[in-house]
């Protein structure tokens, strides 16, 4: 089971694995009510990055449901003050301004590859993060951010696939290497961070026009 949920920020998901229940990401700071709402226990939090508006309510909602946050053991650095992640251009700025305003709270971290998930696989897909991970189930991933959904303008329903900016990429080389591993699993139903989830075929790759560097 793979529910999408109405958290700010991001697209958050609870999924069930053998009977436990987790969330995988948390949005932006503020969402413990939402969480409040829908989710009546949680076994455990997974994070499939350490970015602001996926990992902001960590802290709140893991604390309000007494349980752990899991994480790639690269994305700890980050989640505990110890590491600072870089934006570049002028929209990273503004966003670097943004969570100044809101800082969202410091947690630690168990390593997430230590979880041992029945039902899901734990896949490291780096790039956009040093620690990033999707979550994969037979013929359906939780991807984060390693792609996007965005609509099309002026033409209902249609949506495109969209590489996550390079002004927000940790290591640009090492990100084409985890779109081209999600590549080979394909054709497989998506459910991204931002945006709405869709099947990949085999050919999205040859659309998205990402450089390597």
């Amino acid at each position: 089971m793979i529910r999408k949920l109405n958290f700010k920020g991001c697209n958050c998901y609870l999924i069930d694995d053998s009977g436990k229940t987790y969330l995988v990401d948390t949005g932006t700071p503020g969402n413990l009510k939402r969480a409040k709402k829908c989710i009546g226990n949680l076994d455990g939090i997974i994070l499939t990055h350490a970015h602001y508006d996926h990992a902001g309510s960590a802290f709140e909602i893991s604390e309000f449901f007494s349980c752990e946050v899991y994480a790639h053991i690269a994305e700890h650095p980050y989640l505990e003050g110890r590491g600072e992640f870089q934006f570049n251009g002028f929209v990273g700025r503004m966003i670097k301004r943004l969570e100044s305003l809101r800082p969202m709270k410091l947690i630690q971290a168990e390593d997430v590859e230590k979880l041992r998930l029945r039902e899901f696989d734990v896949v490291h897909v780096p790039g956009h993060t040093p620690g990033s991970i999707m979550l994969l189930k037979g013929n359906e991933a939780i991807v984060g951010d390693l792609i996007r959904l965005r609509k099309k303008r002026f033409i209902a329903g249609e949506y495109v696939v969209r590489p996550s900016s390079r002004n927000f990429n940790w290591n640009q080389s090492e990100y084409v290497k985890s779109l081209e591993k999600l590549g080979n699993l394909t054709p497989l139903k998506v459910y991204p961070g931002h945006g709405v989830s869709i099947t990949l075929e085999r050919s999205f790759m040859e659309g998205l026009g990402v450089r390597r560097r």
